[in-house]
């Protein structure tokens, strides 16, 4: 299929066809084809003189195609950030002229992926979550500055892997010890091993009644210079999610991303007992505020054979976020595998910009 020239009334110079990344189960792959479309959509949703994603056939091969008047910068920072990419063209005259290939982030794709074990989120789709999470907040127009990404429970640090890898400075919660110890030792390897410079430092923070949490903060860069002038950031906190509010002294997330347990229990540290998913979800909804900025994005994934769409959206409207519908919004369901359809929902925290300070805004401290 090709575009017409003329689209809702303007003038198309381009017409840009994406092609997505292969994968080898071919149920999985109709399931992120299907996203792909979705994750784009949002994207593009803010982009002026762009049109709308479509599928085309070019020779017998799908692209996810759109018209543009140019190819710009912020197009092609925005292309290089989309997450089931695998390379870029122009259509001209029925030949494809390469623009963008792949591993064309800040940092290379076995940062996310050399991790296997069991139960790990797919890395594409981890990236899809924060694309998304970051182009329906408020700070979508700054989506190639260093803003603050947090995954409150992150497990072995996927999310937190595939933030860094778009320039964003990463912040991550987990309860289990062990996991936390992995993602240490995999970037201290990881950076090592690509002669990273970096800093690895453990500090404490405060927690009201409990003992403190352990904070693990690591700064790398290419060379000594950026080291000390505009490093990657990454911290992780070792403790409970429910406990976030006691972690941030201010507001400083642009973008909330989370994968959440697809079991049915959850274990925290405020009792002996595992909690329900519905239960613990309550809380930390209401936790995680204390660190968001005013329209920060948020994006949470789940099992919806446990929680379903509706529920999980009254959850978030019962907390205060704004929940997001209709369009691309509704549009998230998936297959997985026999036991998990995975849904997302997406939301934004109005927040309350009277009560901010300037500092807070500019996400300077703890």
């Amino acid at each position: 299929m090709l575009f017409a020239s003329i689209h809702f009334g303007r003038l198309f110079y381009m017409t840009i066809a994406v092609l997505l990344w292969p994968h080898a189960n071919a149920r999985y792959f109709a399931s992120i084809r299907d996203l792909s479309k979705m994750e784009m959509g949002i994207l593009l949703s803010g982009q002026k003189g762009v049109g709308a994603a479509e599928f085309c056939t070019i020779e017998g091969m799908e692209f996810l195609c759109f018209e543009a008047e140019a190819l710009d910068e912020e197009l092609q920072a925005l292309l290089r950030r989309f997450s089931s990419g695998y390379a870029v063209f122009q259509l001209e005259g029925g030949l494809l002229r390469p623009l963008l290939g792949s591993n064309q982030l800040l940092l290379g794709q076995d940062l996310s992926s050399i991790l296997k074990y069991k139960g790990k989120t797919n890395e594409m789709f981890t990236g899809l979550l924060v694309n998304v999470a970051i182009f329906s907040s408020a700070y979508r127009d700054r989506f190639r500055e260093p803003l603050e990404v947090l995954d409150p429970m992150c497990g072995r640090g996927t999310a937190l892997f595939e933030a860094l890898r778009r320039g964003y400075r990463a912040t991550g919660i987990e309860i289990d010890k062990t996991d936390v110890q992995q993602v240490e030792q995999f970037l201290k390897k990881y950076l090592e091993y690509n002669r990273y410079k970096f800093s690895l430092d453990h500090d404490s923070l405060t927690v009201p009644g409990a003992a403190p949490a352990r904070r693990l903060r690591v700064r790398f860069a290419s060379d000594a210079a950026a080291l000390k002038e505009n490093p990657f950031s990454l911290d992780l906190v070792l403790g409970d999610t429910l406990q976030a509010k006691s972690y941030f002294k201010q507001a400083r997330i642009h973008a909330l991303v989370c994968d959440l347990p697809y079991g049915v229990k959850h274990e925290s540290r405020e009792g002996k007992d595992l909690v329900s998913l519905d239960t613990m979800m309550k809380k930390a909804l209401v936790s995680w505020q204390k660190a968001l900025l005013p329209g920060a994005g948020l994006a949470l994934s789940f099992n919806s054979y446990t929680l379903s769409l509706a529920k999980a959206r009254g959850m978030l409207e019962e907390a205060g976020y704004e929940v997001l519908r209709g369009g691309e919004y509704d549009g998230f369901s998936h297959w997985v595998e026999q036991a998990i359809q995975r849904d997302v929902v997406v939301a934004r925290f109005p927040g309350n910009a009277s009560k901010r300070t300037a500092s807070a805004a500019k996400g300077e401290s703890w």
